[in-house]
């Protein structure tokens, strides 16, 4: 095996292995883009490239291109078709062994449509790792958190473009941690301020036999100064954990299987209405193969009950009673920097069946200014 695919194969098997349960639906598995899937640290969108040198710079040239097909029938919540592209372009310099900046656009085009996610707005990125593996993040902030679906919906990112605030991760073997906190709408005459809070923690004991998680996540809108009158809090809360053997005897082709048990709790408050609490439970499983060096399968099943459970940024099927659901994702190498990612959920709510597909390809290469040519 070359040295490169070694490099993908061990990323890959990292990013199906290291997202754990604690996910539900049909998020995306890949684990190396700046912009889409779910990770942990600080993922430079260069999947197999080395790290700027210290005091050079260098470009980024990123991009994902995503379909989406939420078919809900049936539902009081209506279907959806997710089909665009997002280029996070910028100017990368590496000011010193822990502090790096980020400088450029994103880029944003929902096919078909002259409006949604239609923009360029500013990349500015501040990246400090005060020790290893612990990083701080502040102005552009990684959109690709790996909390429950239930608490953050995945589908979030096709929606906004960009988030920005301040980060704070965590990557080493034993916890994995991201909290961050995202302003949406700043406060004016008019607009009530809109930001989140939120926090994903992952204990690993074991040798990663046993997963503890804790997460939560807060939405607040209101203000001081603003004429309106909205004045929304919605917190959301999920504590649980998964069991996982690893390597499955000598069959090479499993990497792990795992079970997990979930509970979840929300309280939804605004100015005109008393708060209303919730909450749920979750039992799930997932089987991650390997059929080769360079392609991983995730398999899922899930079911979920829930009592007047509420996420004003969590996935709306946790709104009912139960909800059941089926599914698998494929992720291929099929060029330099490039993965194809495929997956298809069936889903069960209120007694209707649906189901949920994907596909995404990404690509990320960094270009030094000297040359032009990838490093």
């Amino acid at each position: 095996m070359s040295a490169k695919l070694k490099t993908f194969s061990a990323g890959l098997g990292l990013a199906l292995a290291s997202t754990g349960l604690a996910h539900a639906q049909e998020y995306s598995i890949i684990e190396d883009s700046t912009v889409i899937g779910q990770n942990y640290g600080f993922v430079s969108g260069t999947p197999g490239q080395d790290e700027t040198p210290i005091g050079e710079f260098d470009f980024v040239l990123e991009t994902a291109v995503f379909v989406k097909n939420l078919e809900l029938i049936d539902l009081t919540i209506e279907g959806e078709t997710l089909i665009g592209a997002i280029a996070p372009l910028r100017a990368r310099y590496r000011a010193s062994e822990n502090v790096t900046f980020e400088i450029g656009a994103v880029l944003a085009q929902n096919f078909g449509d002259e409006d949604s996610l239609e923009t360029i707005e500013p990349l500015i990125r501040v990246v400090a790792e005060p020790s290893d593996n612990i990083f701080v993040i502040a102005g552009t902030i990684l959109p690709t958190h790996w909390s429950h679906q239930a608490l953050f919906d995945d589908n979030n990112k096709f929606r906004d473009t960009t988030e920005q605030g301040f980060q704070f991760r965590v990557n080493n073997d034993v916890f994995k941690h991201d909290s961050w906190i995202n302003w949406r709408v700043r406060e004016g005459v008019f607009d009530a301020e809109e930001f989140e809070i939120g926090s994903a923690s992952q204990l690993r004991l074991f040798e990663d036999a046993l997963r503890l998680d804790l997460q939560g996540h807060w939405t607040h809108a209101g203000g001081q100064i603003s004429l309106s009158p909205r004045v929304d809090n919605n917190f959301a809360i999920m504590a649980g954990g998964s069991y996982g053997t690893g390597p499955w005897y000598d069959f090479e082709m499993v990497e792990d299987a795992r079970l997990g048990a979930h509970a979840f709790f929300s309280s939804d408050d605004t100015r005109f209405t008393n708060p209303e609490e919730g909450s749920g439970w979750e039992v799930d499983g997932e089987l991650i193969l390997a059929p080769s060096d360079t392609s991983k399968v995730r398999l899922h099943a899930s079911y979920f009950d829930g009592s007047d459970y509420f996420s004003r940024r969590g996935d709306p099927l946790y709104n009912f009673e139960d909800y059941a659901q089926l599914g698998a994702a494929g992720l291929w190498r099929v060029g330099e920097n490039v993965n194809l990612e495929v997956g298809a959920v069936a889903q069960q709510n209120d007694g209707t069946t649906n189901w949920t597909a994907l596909i995404n390809l990404t690509f990320g290469t960094a270009f030094t200014f000297d040359n032009v040519r990838p490093r």
